[in-house]
């Protein structure tokens, strides 16, 4: 194993705790879009606007190591992906502005609260849209971007990967909202995260069967050395949808446990089907890597960062455990 191969352990470790934390509350950013009752919508807020902007964390962290290991990776993808990627980051920055906002107002504030959905809703399709163009192969010519802004699209790919990424993170929502309030609330998030169960369903295998006709992406299943890895998560995507299915409205945490399935199971499947290439269809974390000094230098910062975030955060979790009290819009029982 090489240094680079490392190293992607922290990008992974990024990736991965970004989207399931992240995750959860953009996709409650969401649910207040189709829920109209105003106290529901404020009972969703409280518990994102304690924590949303340390789950974002993780999101900088990704970029950190990306840019700083990994360099030929994000020249050649941040200009094929420059429209996504700006409309992502508005995006997020609109819903941490309503999210705060909505503080300073009683009940639910129609305009911020529009805001923070909306925000919500095209953050999370633009990442589904960027890794969806970003898998799905980039024209490279040297170690340049040979495309155009809206080459990403793969004649549409782009935005079914997309919509399976909003459909992802409504579950993680509605697994999270699940757990954390009681009543007609709770009720509400179990129908909303069967719906997505559905969806995101129909979305991952769409997007499977669509790939190798949207692109040049280049997906080997059959090798044997990652044959084994794309069935378990596959078998572990197919287990955690199931389980969802079954678990909203009979339990408070399973739930989140499936949810985190589903992310485990994808995270395999992308990582058998792709790994070590990281812009399909040839350039490999091997050909993107920093130079060896540079690799262990930034490892030794990151890795010396990364246990202050989790303290901070597990922290964070821990002051806010429990369900909503009845009523309650400013903290848990």
């Amino acid at each position: 194993m090489q240094l680079s191969d490392v190293w992607m352990l922290f990008v992974g470790l990024a990736l991965t705790m970004y989207v399931v934390l992240d995750g959860y509350d953009l996709g409650v950013g969401v649910l207040t879009l189709i829920d109209r009752d105003p106290g529901r919508r404020r009972e969703m807020h409280a518990p994102v606007a304690w924590l949303w902007d340390g789950n974002e964390s993780w999101l900088i962290l990704l970029a950190l190591t990306l840019w700083a290991g990994v360099p030929l990776v994000t020249g050649i993808a941040l200009p094929a992906l420059y429209v996504p990627l700006i409309l992502m980051l508005f995006a997020l920055i609109a819903r941490g502005v309503a999210l705060v906002l909505i503080e300073h107002h009683e009940g639910w504030h129609r305009g911020w609260g529009a805001l923070f959905g909306i925000g919500s809703l095209v953050a999370a399709f633009c990442q589904g849209a960027a890794f969806g163009g970003l898998v799905a192969g980039l024209p490279v010519q040297g170690d340049a971007f040979a495309g155009g802004p809206f080459t990403f699209l793969h004649h549409g790919y782009a935005v079914l990967t997309g919509l399976t990424a909003v459909a992802l993170y409504v579950l993680a929502g509605s697994a999270f909202i699940h757990r954390k309030t009681t009543g007609d609330t709770q009720r509400r998030a179990a129908r909303a995260g069967r719906v997505a169960v559905v969806v995101l369903a129909a979305g991952s295998l769409a997007s499977w069967l669509l790939a190798s006709a949207s692109g040049p992406l280049t997906l080997h299943p059959g090798e044997t050395a990652r044959l084994p890895i794309w069935i378990a998560g596959a078998v572990v995507l197919a287990a955690g949808l199931a389980s969802a299915w079954r678990a909203f409205g009979r339990s408070d945490r399973a739930p989140m446990l499936a949810t985190l399935a589903v992310y485990a199971g994808g995270l395999l499947v992308a990582g058998g089907l792709l790994y070590p290439t990281l812009v399909p269809p040839g350039i490999t974390v091997h050909d993107a890597a920093s130079p060896h000094s540079s690799l262990l230098f930034v490892m030794v910062g990151v890795g010396a960062v990364i246990p202050i975030i989790l303290a901070y955060q597990a922290f964070g979790y821990w002051v806010f455990r429990g369900k909503l009290t009845p009523g309650h819009q400013g903290g848990a029982a």
